[in-house]
């Protein structure tokens, strides 16, 4: 049961869970929308919002004034529109002065498409724009009174005609100007200046204002005005566009383009118009040109269908919004009830299953998403629970995602109907698979699982892999398939997809049936023996790379869910919007700390360098000099072996002693020569430069292809081992090698190789101790890591019988089972860390304030010197602080651990001052 207070009074949720997105340009619509509609920070938001905040501060700066280009793509229903619309929203709170529009494409005629945009500008607007534009241009005529004929512009433009009338500044010279800035951005300048000219003068304006917005006029306003024919062609509506953001720029005022929908107007039936392409190549050329920023919003196929230099002109402004992560599901949720009155609720009345359930039915997709929580919310009652079953029970009726049984039987009535044999293998606790022929031949296999969320996304990779690994023991190359229900984390899928032949995600779309028939024939030709799977060996080595990868993205993931969750109430409080927040001075120390810990780190990576690289110098002269002496030795003992027989074979005088005699001088000439060429190689390759550690992993590479040991001199086929060595059948081997070697970059390749062995954390426990006492930190490797297959009712015992200050990595590497590190409370520092962490309850004040940030915080009540413990046990300031371990997956979350506690610290002195100052 859920709390009452926990239920919102009304639905916070859109019924169509979509954004409406008006075409208008005028500010109090952006602020209305800012202020009624909730904005979760997902990356997409953050990525606009960043690139039209560069924009507006660079745009103050008018000697460096640039334009800015943007792209947010993605599938219907990720949310691209509504992060356009907040961008705007932002540019506004920005610079209330910017010019904005908005234009959502609704079919490919471009001529229809710019009469809605220009249109959206007041008459008024136009008119102030271009004589501003004037003015500016006077300006730059006025010389050495520049900045004061702009600043008696600024307050009364009209005033420029008191100029012209004056002489200060030449009005012939100014419009000279004018047309050739009009003739630098469009093909038509005669016409667009005749048109800006009349808008000015009041008889013609409402006709020259019609006839820029693309409208008819009558004949006898068009020869007044002398700009012939309408605007009524693509060609010259571009030119309009150009114009536009030229006037705008250059008369001081920040202009945004955002064209929506353009996959709309670049594709017809699926195929690209080339035409429009060419359009838009254009536009997103001349824009930016003119200082203006234009953000394009399309669909995937419309990114697709954009020509190669388009999307690199679009670079780093190119922003993929892709479906929900369960973090991000979460704060969507959250954003939602708390903007209904409910700002400490979280995503309650929705339960943790009842959220997963959201996502496996929507697979992720924002739109959706909100529209199964609408249907959820309207069928629940105030107390109770909306959870993984109220979802469902929502869900009913929808077109929806099979679940496991029902996918399991759309895949083998798939196999039969094309006449594949197959055996259905049923494994408890992992699901049903599909060997192709059979088990004890696979030349496939297909891997049906549950949806697959953030959080259990390594313990379902290795799932994924249980029946080929089977395979693999036994040497067999196969093919791997892998059907999804519902939903796959995004990130996950990227992964799954790098490693697997096929990944689908069955959300009962059409795509899907197209997809599931795709495999079903690929399936086939692999049986018939057309097609080959992967070599058991690199495929075994793969997935021990991405466990790797996949643990250092759990720790990114969870450090991006948790600046989320902390900067929640800041996203979603309206009054954001209003006014801009003052900086607190903790931004600046942490700002500063931040600093110093990238310093910090960049020494301590370069003394791990220098060490190596010091060390290999001394291996390489010890060579050089091996080799050369050895090479000397050998060409003395051949001279002289060559000369003793030469001297004899001359002394016998005849003709076929001599021959042989000069055939042996030869052949001890050519030999000397191939001893010298030996040397020369020897010697170069043992003083093989190495400049950068990614040198030495291209080295490394190279040596592994040889027999490389342990103890080896060369530090470099220590490297090099460490890369090779089997983690499972050589782990007692790589253990000793930690143990003996004494360079830091080289027990960090050990370690490395180590953590990726099939043993759990828990089964390291006795050789992490052992390194700890012989000085070799890098063991630490094995703990930061998630604990497969726990039984959670038990946890293991070495776990929990840690040092307090181990426990810690334990309670980061393994987030949801906060019981794997819950040993005896002890007075040592680490106790403050675990209870942030969630280890003594999530309800504990510190593990709320870490979450969801210190506001609440009685901060008075903790005492300060454990923090101050807490603070140095992570420092990676301090040469003993945990933080001084760079190569930890889990590095950046003791980062932001030791930043939590600084701020503490720093709240707490604010709070002394204060209270001594009064």
């Amino acid at each position: 049961m859920a709390d009452h207070a926990d239920h919102p009074r009304r639905n916070p949720f859109p019924a169509r869970g979509t954004s409406s997105a008006e075409e208008t340009s005028f500010p109090d619509y952006l602020r209305d929308w800012a202020l009624r509609t909730p904005t979760a920070p997902l990356p997409g938001v953050r990525g606009a919002v960043r690139l039209a905040e560069d924009y507006v501060r660079e745009f103050t700066d008018e000697a460096s004034r640039d334009g800015g280009l943007g792209c947010l793509h993605g599938h219907h229903g990720v949310g691209k529109t509504h992060a356009a619309r907040h961008m705007m929203a932002s540019v506004d709170q920005e610079n209330p002065q910017a010019v904005q529009v908005y234009l959502k494409f609704q079919e490919n005629d471009f001529v229809a498409a710019y009469r809605r945009l220009v249109s959206q500008l007041p008459q008024s607007l136009l008119t102030d724009l271009s004589l501003r534009h004037l003015g500016t241009l006077a300006g730059d005529r006025a010389g050495d009174e520049r900045g004061v004929v702009l600043s008696e512009l600024d307050d009364d433009p009209a005033r420029l005609y008191d100029l012209f009338a004056r002489h200060r500044v030449e009005a012939g010279k100014v419009l000279e100007d004018q047309a050739l800035e009009i003739a630098a951005v469009t093909g038509d300048g005669p016409r667009f200046q005749r048109a800006l000219a009349f808008l000015l003068r009041p008889e013609y304006s409402d006709a020259a204002y019609d006839w820029l917005c693309g409208r008819p006029i009558s004949a006898d306003a068009a020869y007044a005005i002398g700009v012939g024919g309408p605007i009524d062609d693509p060609l010259t509506c571009r030119y309009g566009l150009q114009l536009l953001a030229k006037l705008v720029t250059r008369a001081g005022r920040p202009f945004v383009l955002v064209l929506d929908q353009c996959e709309k107007f670049l594709l017809d039936d699926e195929t690209p118009v080339a035409a429009n392409v060419s359009l838009l190549q254009s536009l997103v050329e001349m824009v930016p040109r003119a200082a203006g920023l234009l953000l394009l919003v399309t669909s995937a196929a419309g990114w697709d269908c954009m020509p190669p230099d388009l999307r690199q002109r679009v670079g780093s402004g190119a922003f993929l919004l892709q479906p929900l992560t369960p973090d991000e599901a979460r704060l969507v949720v959250g954003a939602y009830i708390a903007a209904a009155g409910s700002p400490g609720a979280g995503i309650r009345p929705f339960t943790e299953d009842g959220l997963l359930e959201l996502l496996r039915h929507s697979g992720g997709n924002t739109r959706l998403l909100l529209q199964l929580a609408w249907a959820a919310f309207a069928a629940s009652t105030p107390g109770t629970a909306i959870d993984a079953a109220a979802v469902a029970g929502a869900a009913a009726g929808r077109a929806d995602a099979p679940g496991p049984a029902d996918l399991a039987m759309l895949v083998e009535r798939a196999l039969l109907s094309a006449g594949i044999s197959a055996e259905r293998v049923e494994t408890p606790g992992t699901g049903t698979s599909f060997a192709l022929p059979d088990r004890h031949r696979p030349r496939a296999v297909v891997r049906i699982s549950e949806a697959v969320f953030m959080d259990d996304e390594v313990d379902n990779v290795v799932e994924a892999f249980a029946q080929v690994g089977q395979a693999l023991s036994e040497g067999k190359a196969v093919f791997t398939a892998l059907l999804v229900t519902g939903y796959v984390s995004p990130t996950v899928l990227a992964v799954l997809q790098g490693l697997m032949h096929r990944v689908l995600v069955a959300d009962g779309s059409p795509a899907f049936a197209r997809r599931m028939d795709e495999l079903t024939e690929q399936l086939a030709a692999v049986v018939r023996g057309g097609e080959d799977g992967r070599d058991p060996l690199t495929l075994l080595e793969t997935m021990r790379e991405l466990r790797v990868y996949l643990e250092e993205l759990s720790s990114e993931r969870r450090l991006e869910g948790l600046a989320l969750s902390r900067g929640l109430t800041h996203a979603i409080d309206p009054s954001s919007l209003r006014e801009p927040r003052a900086a607190t001075g903790w931004q600046g120390r942490r700002a500063e700390l931040v600093a110093l810990i990238t310093a910090a780190r960049r020494e301590r990576a370069t003394a791990d360098w220098e060490e190596f690289r010091k060390a290999r110098a001394a291996t390489v002269k010890s060579r050089r000099m091996w080799l050369q002496v050895a090479g000397a030795g050998a060409l003395a003992a051949l001279a002289q072996s060559a000369i003793g027989a030469g001297i004899g074979l001359f002394a016998q005088v005849s003709a076929p002693s001599v021959l042989v005699a000069a055939g042996v001088l030869v052949g001890a000439a050519l030999a000397a020569l191939a001893v010298r060429q030996a040397v020369r190689l020897g010697v170069s390759r043992a003083a093989a430069r190495l400049e950068s550690p990614r040198d030495l992993d291209l080295l490394a590479r190279e040596l592994r292809a040889r027999p490389v040991a342990s103890d080896a001199a060369d530090p470099a086929a220590r490297y090099a081992y460490a890369l090779k060595e089997d983690p499972d059948e050589g782990y007692d081997r790589l253990a000793d090698a930690l143990q003996a070697e004494p360079l830091s970059l080289v027990r960090q390749a050990i370690a490395r190789r180590m953590s990726v062995s099939s043993r759990s954390p828990a089964e390291c426990v006795d050789e992490v101790s052992r390194a700890r006492r012989g000085h070799a930190p890098e063991a630490l490797l094995l703990l930061a890591r998630r604990q497969r297959h726990t039984e959670l009712d038990r946890p293991p015992r070495q776990l929990r019988e840690l040092p307090p200050e181990l426990r810690i990595l334990v309670a980061i590497a393994n987030p949801g089972v906060p019981e794997l590190a819950d040993g005896a409370a002890t007075h040592h520092p680490a106790e403050a860390v675990l209870a942030a962490l969630g280890v003594r309850g999530a309800a504990h004040p510190l593990a709320r304030a870490y979450r969801y940030g210190v506001g609440d915080l009685a901060l008075v009540e903790l005492p300060p010197n454990e923090l101050r413990a807490a603070a140095r046990l992570l420092s990676p300031l301090d040469h003993e602080g945990l933080g001084t371990h760079d190569w930890l997956p889990v590095i950046g979350e003791i980062d932001e651990l030791f930043l939590f506690f600084e701020e503490l610290l720093y709240y707490q002195e604010e709070i002394r001052s204060h209270r001594n100052k009064s």
